[in-house]
């Protein structure tokens, strides 16, 4: 059985948004996959869990092929309009959209982060939830899970996790997480070939 890898925010890289409109740092991310890629030499990743600065309102970034959850995690939420319409997401609650859907933060007043996974679609699917500590997470043999400290903090065993510290552990496994906070925890499920 596999054990959790800790994943500390302190050495996070901060990348820019594809489209230049933000910034965002990778959590964990799945195998390459070519899957609905127009360039061969450009092989997008099965699955991205993220956190992005949202400073100012803007466009987000197209993800051809992809389906996105978005978790605010800034007390004020987040405002969007996808698809033409506005919507409100609230502190931790989950969003869910297309990637190549057009999606625009807007009326920001301040600013926050959000939580991202995204999954290829027919590759892997996603969900995103909270969970409050101490708790159990078991996986399936076919599930990975990254879990982010949203607030209080995280024990796996020696290790304590703080505020967007994360840990990712693939399945088949049970683990047990200490503390007190909640996690928003990510599971993501590879999708079995049709042809296989």
């Amino acid at each position: 059985m596999a054990e959790p890898v800790v994943l500390r925010v302190a050495v996070r890289a901060v990348v820019p948004w594809r489209n230049g409109a933000g910034t965002t740092t990778v959590v964990a991310e799945g195998p390459p996959s070519s899957a609905g890629s127009s360039e061969p030499t450009r092989r997008e990743p099965t699955w991205r869990v993220s956190i992005a600065t949202i400073a100012r309102s803007a466009p987000f970034s197209e993800f051809a092929g992809v389906d996105r959850l978005l978790m605010p995690l800034s007390e004020a939420g987040l405002d969007l309009v996808v698809d033409g319409r506005r919507v409100h997401g609230e502190a931790l609650e989950v969003l869910a959209f297309a990637g190549e859907s057009p999606v625009e933060a807007v009326d920001v007043a301040a600013e926050g982060l959000d939580l991202n996974l995204m999954t290829r679609r027919g590759s892997a699917e996603g969900q995103l939830r909270t969970v409050e500590v101490p708790a159990v997470l078991e996986l399936a043999a076919h599930e990975v899970a990254v879990a982010v400290v949203v607030s209080g903090e995280a024990r796996l065993g020696n290790d304590v996790l703080g505020a967007l510290d994360a840990f990712q552990v693939p399945g088949p496994a049970t683990v047990a997480v200490a503390g007190t906070g909640v996690l928003a925890v990510a599971r993501i499920s590879a999708v079995a070939d049709p042809g296989s």
